[in-house]
């Protein structure tokens, strides 16, 4: 990281330590399952994975073009919310995987909860 400048230098070492910090509390509880956020300039993308990492479900929220990125976010959590209550996973985990804890997190995460997930 020697040739990036000073501030995306800072930036970069700040979502490292929030992630670091985000996923030691999550290990500590030893989940069942969690739903891993990655979010990038465009898109949401939100998976349900178990213990060994294993994929139980996916979703993402590339099929919603027409829309902005938050009302993007609260469909996407309103399509994994229905899936985690299909498969009967009782009880999730969200790791929002050194993401700020805003904007189109939030709204996915809020809308999970809306639909009768327990995060």
């Amino acid at each position: 990281m020697s040739h990036l400048g000073n501030k995306l230098k800072a930036k970069l070492e700040k979502y490292a330590m929030r992630k670091n910090r985000v996923n030691n509390k999550i290990k500590s509880s030893n989940p069942e399952n969690r739903v891993v956020i990655t979010r990038s300039n465009l898109y949401i993308k939100a998976e349900v994975v178990d213990k060994n990492w294993n994929i139980v479900a996916c979703i993402s929220d590339k099929w919603l073009n027409w829309k902005t990125k938050s009302e993007r976010a609260f469909a996407a959590g309103k399509s994994l919310a229905k899936i985690i209550l299909e498969k009967k996973l009782n009880k999730v985990v969200f790791d929002r995987n050194g993401y700020l804890y805003h904007g189109r997190v939030k709204a996915l995460a809020e809308w999970l909860r809306k639909w009768g997930v327990n995060l």
